[in-house]
């Protein structure tokens, strides 16, 4: 992880691999993602992937090699990767995806959980988990239901499909399409863009709509309400408002 001027940019690396979940990756994604947490200076997070894979999903060579002792590996290997995945979940910088190359498997939901997700249009995206016999993981019946509809999702996931990146934005798995040379540059925008935003607000925006459909109605509305009684306190609103008649650009620091 590098990061610059609130933004924090995390590389999926191991492109000879395909960039696979694996045990090192949920450590790695875990340590990052208390680092990322508590840290009061990261405003946005940018994740990209180097290769032709953004992520194969899970790591099925390491499976084969240790069929028997799978009922209790896929526990130890999904506590640290679940769990990082909760934190950057709950987190109030925004994540910003930047998706190149295939996604399969688990790692659909680990992109499906980023904020903002810019894709190449030349991208496929494939459920995977029933080749396998498996059922899913990753927080993939939340992220997709979430960004999909949970009928959509769970037929995507159910029928094992392979979607394109027009029908996977048509679908709102994705937000953004651009040509593969333009990707990176655009989710950088993006990113940037957002770390110079308010903070927190955003943080409670995205608690705010994460269960919202979970909720009743008198829930929802009061937890809007305080939220934005908490974040109408905050430095952020005070110069947002104070910008807005002043017709002026809001300056932001995140607090």
């Amino acid at each position: 992880m590098t990061m610059e001027d609130g933004l924090a940019r995390i590389v999926l690396c191991q492109s000879d691999r395909g960039n696979p979940i694996d045990a090192t990756l949920g450590a790695e994604l875990l340590e990052l993602s208390g680092m990322l947490f508590t840290s009061a200076q990261v405003r946005a997070v940018l994740m990209t992937a180097e290769g032709r894979f953004f992520s194969v999903g899970g790591d099925l060579n390491s499976f084969k090699n240790r069929i028997d002792e799978l009922p209790r590996l896929i526990l130890d290997w999904t506590s640290d990767f679940h769990t990082a995945l909760v934190r950057l979940r709950r987190m109030d910088a925004p994540i910003v995806c930047a998706v190149e190359g295939g996604v399969a498997g688990g790692a659909v939901s680990m992109m499906a959980f980023a904020d903002v997700i810019h894709a190449a249009d030349s991208v496929k995206f494939t459920a995977a988990f029933p080749a396998i016999g498996f059922c899913a993981d990753s927080g993939t019946t939340v992220s997709l239901s979430e960004r999909m509809g949970i009928a959509r999702a769970r037929r995507f996931i159910l029928c094992n499909e392979t979607i394109t990146a027009v029908e996977a934005c048509d679908a709102g798995l994705v937000d953004h399409l651009h040509p593969l040379a333009e990707v990176r540059a655009a989710a950088e925008a993006t990113a940037m863009r957002l770390a110079q935003g308010p903070t927190r607000a955003y943080g409670m925006i995205k608690r705010s709509f994460s269960g919202a459909l979970g909720r009743s109605i008198d829930e929802q509305l009061e937890l809007e309400a305080q939220s934005l009684s908490l974040v109408a306190g905050l430095a952020d609103a005070r110069e947002g408002i104070e910008a807005f008649v002043q017709k002026r650009k809001a300056g932001f620091t995140g607090s």
